[in-house]
């Protein structure tokens, strides 16, 4: 009998850090109604209806778990925020890891995310390096393992990115068909083979037409005609070769109503087939190794057919063709600005806390994760961090490049204005990263001010990027007393 055809979805989880830097809680989003917030509404459609998904067959119900079933990453931003508020679906998730590593030799559904989803090609090679390592590190924490892939926040990729990512030990990304040069044409996921500065990395291929009929059409609506649809695919390839859908995974659910119950539909009618097998991207890869190669033409995303202008220049990607985007390019160097203000900062006042500096930054995002005693104790011994004083002003510096790197979450450019509820967030974080620095040095508020004052909004009641910035600052002062 011939090797069977395989089939792997996979969901892409992301939601920024909507929460106050200084209190830890989110404030109401009208919008988000009749939830108190965006977070709590994606949570009810999305993340929990993923993990108690409801199939009806003839007069029995099923409920299932479609993280098992899935590839998937979720966010740390959005998944610390689960570890709270969203206790159901974080079990469920850590569970579907858990249960579908024993099913497939050892390789779980999860692979990591870059931690603050910042667009990695656009960062230096220093900051792209802490994103890689934090998102580890917060991957470790949840999973209890290392993580095989790693998710390019926008499937944003270029040469440095791959080097950066192969050079931390993750085996594979995710890339979509369009996104630079593969050996072999066709639709079959490969994976093929990266290689650059000495090292390599496996590189999947998701099929962008399947995936766009799951995200902008009504496939989903039929768990039945979506399987079917991923069947016949798979089946038109090489015996042995598996196909790849990557899509949002709030696709499932939150953008689409029905999402959750027809994508479990869907799986439950492919499970019990011989000709087609679902799977995941590491399992695949254990038995598969890459082979072919993959070059890449230009630094490319998959939601930006300008590459990766959208998080950066007025490109042309927008809702509202009455709007513009000049504002994104200032908006940028605005927070590259608090970005490097707080790496200096850091590297001149870190040098005195503990040993290596560096390291300690990069290992951070453990205590990110938690920071009880016992965890800072034990971060402390193994940095030789002089004394208990000495940790405290070095937990504050490691806050300070969190917020810092928070400032440049990607959804801040992504859509047509920056006074929407996600530039808000990147402005919010900036304001928090630029007092923390001032507690050690001199501040750089009123020059962040200044730049600000040069960018301006399609909504003229929100006037300029400063007036915005203060007013948040003024908000959160006000919720602090």
């Amino acid at each position: 009998m011939a090797e069977p055809r395989y089939i792997i979805v996979h969901g892409h989880f992301y939601q920024p850090p909507r929460q106050s830097p200084w209190t830890g809680l989110i404030a109401a989003e009208p919008s988000a109604a009749p939830f108190p917030n965006w977070n709590e509404r994606i949570l009810s459609e999305c993340y929990n209806a993923n993990a108690h998904a409801h199939i009806m067959e003839g007069r029995v119900a099923y409920i299932r778990n479609n993280y098992e079933s899935l590839n998937f990453d979720f966010g740390p931003t959005l998944h610390a925020w689960l570890e709270s508020h969203g206790r159901a679906a974080d079990r469920a998730i850590k569970r579907a890891d858990k249960a579908s590593g024993e099913r497939l030799g050892g390789h779980g559904n999860a692979i990591a995310q870059g931690y603050n989803h910042s667009i990695l090609p656009l960062l230096d090679d220093e900051a792209r390096e802490v994103q890689i390592a934090w998102a580890i590190a917060d991957f470790r924490y949840r999973f209890g393992r290392d993580p095989e892939g790693f998710w390019l926040p926008e499937c944003a990729v270029d040469e440095p990115t791959l080097a950066a990512v192969a050079r931390r030990g993750l085996k594979f990304v995710i890339v979509g068909a369009d996104q630079g040069h593969f050996s072999s044409e066709g639709r079959e996921a490969g994976p093929f083979v990266w290689q650059g500065e000495g090292l390599s990395l496996a590189i999947f291929r998701f099929d962008r037409a399947l995936a766009g009929a799951v995200a902008f059409s009504d496939l989903l609506s039929d768990g039945e005609r979506f399987a079917a649809a991923l069947a016949e695919a798979a089946l038109a390839l090489a015996p042995g070769a598996a196909l790849l859908v990557a899509t949002d995974g709030e696709t499932f659910g939150h953008h689409k109503r029905a999402g959750a119950a027809e994508l479990a539909r869907a799986l439950f009618l492919l499970e019990p087939r011989d000709d087609v097998v679902v799977t995941n991207c590491a399992a695949y890869l254990a038995a598969h190794p890459a082979s072919g190669v993959y070059r890449v033409d230009r630094p490319s995303s998959w939601s930006c057919p300008h590459g990766l202008e959208r998080w950066r220049a007025d490109c042309g990607c927008r809702g509202d063709e009455r709007t513009r985007q000049e504002w994104r390019a200032p908006l940028r160097a605005a927070m590259e600005f608090v970005l490097h203000h707080a790496e200096a900062v850091y590297e001149r006042f870190a040098a005195g806390l503990c040993a290596e500096p560096r390291r300690a930054l990069l290992e951070a995002a453990t205590l990110f994760a938690d920071a009880s005693p016992a965890v800072v104790e034990e971060f402390a011994r193994r940095h030789k961090i002089r004394d208990e004083t000495a940790t405290g002003q070095l937990l504050r510096l490691f806050e300070m490049m969190r917020a810092a790197h928070a400032s440049l979450t990607s959804c801040a450019w992504f859509f047509d204005d920056f006074a929407g509820l996600e530039g808000r967030i990147a402005l919010r974080w900036a304001a928090r990263a630029v007092e923390l620095a001032a507690e050690v040095a001199p501040s750089v508020d009123g020059e962040l001010v200044q730049r600000l004052r040069e960018i301006h909004s399609n909504r003229r009641e929100s006037g300029d990027a400063a007036t915005l910035y203060l007013s948040i600052k003024t908000r959160e002062a006000r919720g602090r007393v």
